[in-house]
């Protein structure tokens, strides 16, 4: 047959005649134009060091050059060379952006694949530069700028099929690369960080990548000695100045990397209301992770204080909250010798994932936030942090809290309300009945209208002082009336006259709030998520505690917070998130928006704002992180279901008096709270590398194409190298009916295999080859091979059969195979 004929390259006489040789001229471009966009790639990452980046050019250089010598091996060695180059490339690039070795092993690739997506997602909404607590955005940055200099380097000598042009052409490509798509790569690592967060002096950065670029695609066929041909190159670097720089300046990038990893994750953010309205519960509750947090302990993730009771609910400060002179607005919800106990104080990284909110989200008190993607701001309650821009998914930050945890009997001589930071932390508002509300002061313009709610001073516990009552709060006019004969013409008098009989058995603060915890855990109290509906002249708390026993988080945490008050105890409400379930793999805990919760926190003032948890047990935002508060000489033991040291004080027995059980990591996900159950990660992972690496085996033998315009030509070149492949070339000038001769004499299949070929070209009804024949055909090559022999032969001749015969009978018969260039 007719030996394909291929377009020659130029003679190593022409190529002399250039200024500078191809390689020579495209690598000096290509490292110009990488250092460009290496700069640039630079202000997208806070400290993101000069050196560094510049050995990110190195990389794209080296990987240039490295397709450029594979291009030129020889043999095998050519084979395996280019893929050889690439994976070094990538394996380079992969460590210089900062991603650990141990990720490239099975047991961690999930870690790695849900870090890089998590990270992908956030290029999308963190501020720029980065600078937040979350290391994957900023891993995530790094790597698509090495790898995008290095995917132009590989582009800038890849190997493309040389053919014959076909007639006039109207532009000659290059012999070797990509080099105008190397070059839009470059651009676009140059165009994204201006973008993104602006640049200064456009028309001049447009000069210099337009002369670079000019540079980069033509140095290469610049003459040697100068005249028009260098004329015209600065003539076409200044002629595409001008529209580079406006590209630059336009506003948006070509490639809008903010808008594609927007779309990598969920349209819709969860969003939390921390009002408590005490009605059916309506917030998500659908296993969304909505937190990912870094801490070496579980604590409560507070978002809010509810620090005032407005006679129906507790709700957010709405102004700053008057405190005592402090140095910073944090100190005001400490006690003074706080920073005598470090091990109270630690930080937490906070990751938010699918919820949007202007909380901080952290534990305890916030002493300082930092490494933030948003401006945040002191809350209005001391110790919280606003963000006025609001969190959205991907965002993250460090945060520094201190998180009192006493437990047992190290608060039974604890004291409150003697050295009180925070002013109103005993006060409540309380409306009163229908017509029962005293009158206003009678004068020349008085009202007549009765007071419908008083805000009521309760005395500290053991102080001796008065409790007192006003009804109205700016003038702070005093109601002269007997508090106890005043709470009983109140909505709230079944409740004051519960408070007055647990605080007769209580000696101290202590012993009154377990009295407060055991009535709430009593029989007939029952945690339910849609509580009957409150009648019109009740308090849905007053309600809860003395009619219906029946609620949810917000009415044992608001409950309790009232009856301490009442009982002149300083108490608050905290609303956010149980601590979740631990990941081993992520080192993180992981929060749900089941975990959303509310608690209770009690000033104690050797130790701070002490949190409790009222909420029984085996709820779906059940912690047991909370102090634990033991009766006294109560011997420790383990409970059924506390997994650890438990307070009860019989075998078997969770004590009835303890607030909260002991530590229980999980809260009701169990499946994120252990990744060791089940089949392990690392053999499912390989697991599938193996079918990957089997279905890429598998389209190498089975969809291989051998060369040739008709079925009948392309068996016979499957034939061909089939035979050169096992090592038994032919000779040009070889005829089927030869190869019959010499591999079908001993097996009619092959003889009928060659038939059918042949029958392909001549017969008048082509008669088709049989799978027997080809399997034949692949026995007799891998005779004598040795070891091995039949794989070898497999992949030489895969068990296929071609189809669609029927051709026309032009050609000769004597049907040679020749050997293709």
């Amino acid at each position: 047959m007719a030996t394909a004929v291929v377009a020659g390259r130029r003679s190593p006489r022409q190529a002399t005649r250039a200024l500078l040789p191809q390689w020579i001229a495209r690598l000096v471009g290509l490292a110009a134009l990488c250092t460009v966009g290496a700069l640039e790639w630079q202000r997208l990452v806070a400290d993101l060091s000069t050196g560094r980046v510049l050995l990110w050019v190195l990389a794209a250089v080296g990987a240039a050059a490295g397709v450029l010598l594979a291009d030129r091996a020889r043999g095998r060695l050519r084979l395996f060379a280019l893929p050889l180059v690439v994976l070094a490339a990538l394996f380079a690039g992969y460590l210089l952006a900062g991603l650990e070795l141990r990720f490239l092993r099975p047991r961690h690739w999930d870690e790695l694949f849900s870090g890089l997506g998590s990270g992908l997602q956030a290029l999308g909404t963190v501020r720029l530069p980065y600078d937040s607590a979350d290391a994957w955005p900023r891993i995530v940055l790094e790597l698509l700028g090495v790898q995008l200099l290095i995917l132009s380097g590989l582009l800038t000598f890849w190997p493309r099929a040389v053919v014959r042009s076909a007639g006039r052409a109207p532009l000659r490509v290059p012999e070797r690369g990509y080099p105008f798509v190397a070059l839009a790569v470059m651009i676009v690592v140059v165009a994204s960080p201006i973008v993104s967060i602006g640049g200064t002096q456009p028309v001049l950065l447009g000069l210099g990548i337009a002369a670079l670029a000019v540079c980069f695609l033509w140095l290469e066929r610049l003459p040697l000695r100068p005249g028009m041909g260098v004329a015209a190159l600065l003539g076409i670097a200044l002629a595409g100045a001008l529209p580079l720089a406006a590209t630059a300046d336009r506003g948006e990038p070509w490639f809008d990397y903010r808008s594609f990893a927007e779309s990598l994750g969920p349209d819709d953010p969860v969003r939390f209301s921390w009002t408590q309205s005490y009605g059916p519960i309506t917030w998500p509750r659908d296993g969304n992770e909505v937190l990912r947090v870094v801490s070496g302990e579980p604590l409560y993730w507070k978002a809010r204080n509810l620090d005032t009771f407005n006679g129906i609910a507790w709700q957010v400060r709405e102004e700053p909250q008057a405190t005592q002179s402090v140095d910073e607005p944090f100190e005001a919800d400490l006690p003074e010798d706080y920073e005598d106990r470090s091990a109270w104080t630690s930080e937490i990284e906070v990751s938010i994932k699918r919820v949007q909110t202007t909380d901080v989200i952290a534990a305890g008190t916030i002493l300082d936030v930092r490494n933030t993607s948003r401006v945040v701001r002191p809350g209005f309650s001391p110790g919280t942090m606003d963000a006025p821009a609001g969190f959205r998914r991907n965002d993250s930050y460090r945060a520094q809290v201190h998180f009192p945890k006493p437990q047992g009997t190290a608060l039974e001589e604890a004291t409150t309300g003697e050295a009180e930071r925070q002013e109103g932390e005993r006060t409540l508002i309380v409306p009163f009945k229908e017509g029962e509300g005293p009158l206003r002061p009678q004068g020349a313009f008085g009202d007549s209208n009765p007071v419908t709610d008083a805000r009521v001073e309760f005395a500290a516990w053991g102080s001796g002082d008065v409790s007192y009552a006003e009804y109205d709060r700016r003038n702070g006019s005093r109601i002269d009336r007997p508090l106890d004969e005043l709470m009983q013409t109140t909505r709230y008098a079944r409740t004051w006259e519960l408070v007055q009989r647990l605080k007769k058995d209580a000696d101290t603060p202590v012993e009154y709030i377990r009295a407060v915890d055991d009535y709430l855990h009593q029989p007939e109290f029952r945690y339910i998520e849609r509580p009957p509906a409150v009648p019109v002249d009740d308090a849905p708390l007053d309600f809860f505690i003395n009619v219906s026993h029946q609620g949810y988080c917000q009415h044992y945490a608001g409950a309790m917070a009232v009856m301490l008050r009442m009982g002149g105890i300083p108490a608050r409400v905290a609303t956010g998130f149980s601590p979740g379930g631990y990941s081993e793999s992520k080192k993180a805990w992981i929060v749900r928006d089941t975990d959303a919760h509310a608690w209770v926190e009690v000033w104690f003032d050797q130790y701070g704002w002490v949190t409790l948890d009222p909420t029984p047990a085996a709820t779906p935002a059940r912690s047991r992180v909370a102090a634990t508060l033991t009766t006294p000489r109560s011997s420790p033991s383990v409970s059924p279901d506390s997994g650890g040291g438990s307070t009860s004080g019989d075998a078997g027995e969770a004590n009835p008096r303890a607030v909260r059980p002991e530590l229980q990591v999980g809260t009701g996900d169990t499946a994120l709270a252990d990744d060791s159950s089940g089949v392990p990660r690392w053999l499912v992972w390989t697991a599938v590398v193996l079918l990957v690496l089997a279905a890429v085996v598998a389209a190498a033998l089975f969809i291989r194409r051998p060369r040739g315009k008709t079925p009948m030509d392309r068996a016979i070149a499957e034939v061909e190298d089939a035979l050169r492949r096992v090592g038994r070339p032919v000779a040009t000038g070889t005829t089927l009916t030869q190869l019959e001769s010499r591999l079908g004499s001993h097996s009619p299949e092959v003889a009928a295999y060659f038939r059918a070929l042949a029958s392909g070209r001549y017969a008048p009804v082509p008669e088709r080859p049989s799978a027997r024949g080809r399997r034949a055909l692949r026995r007799a090559l891998a005779q004598g091979l040795g070891f091995g022999g039949r794989l070898r032969a497999l992949w030489a001749m895969p068990p296929r059969v071609e189809r669609g015969w029927r051709e026309p009978r032009t050609r000769s018969l004597d049907l040679e195979v020749s050997a293709r260039s």
